[in-house]
């Protein structure tokens, strides 16, 4: 009876999962649409490539979250229909970010990106905590291990070009 309850688990769902999965496809996706447009503006190299590989992280964490999203919705017809669309408070930061890449202030984009993703890490780990699915947790785990090694590698790019400044 144990292993059977321990199955049951695996895909057990409730509404709280459905807001959960919700917040956290509305984060990585206005991640995706900001790196993918700031790769396209970047000059420098390592900007580019920094910004394309979160661009792809976070297509792959919304392909797979919006993947569990549609598994469990059909359940929660009731929660679906009181969950307007959530409006991550990134806009600030994505904006402040695109005016200093503009102004070919690497440093501060940069700057403003590594306090932006630690906001998205911190929002996704609660979510991790919050989640009843074992599923639901260990598809936002994955993607924040993916996204916890990219904000390291910009946080990295941060320190080496405030080496090289004047």
């Amino acid at each position: 009876m144990t292993l059977n309850r321990k199955r049951s688990n695996e895909g057990m769902y409730d509404g709280a999962d459905l807001w959960l999965l919700n917040e956290a496809i509305d984060l990585c996706q206005a991640g995706q649409q900001f790196y993918a447009q700031a790769t396209k503006g970047a000059d420098d190299y390592n900007i580019k490539r920094i910004f394309g590989h979160m661009a792809e992280i976070r297509k792959g964490i919304l392909n797979r979250l919006t993947a569990l999203f549609k598994l469990v919705e059909p359940r929660y017809p009731q929660t679906i229909e009181s969950i307007d669309t959530l409006r991550p408070s990134l806009s600030p930061f994505y904006a402040e970010a695109e005016k200093a890449i503009e102004q070919k202030r690497l440093a501060k984009a940069i700057n403003v990106l590594v306090t932006a993703e630690q906001y998205v890490l911190n929002r996704l780990k609660l979510a991790a905590k919050r989640a009843n699915s074992q599923q639901v947790t260990r598809q936002l785990a994955e993607g924040i291990a993916s996204l916890q090694i990219s904000c390291d590698s910009m946080k990295n790019l941060q320190f080496n070009e405030s080496n090289q400044s004047p």
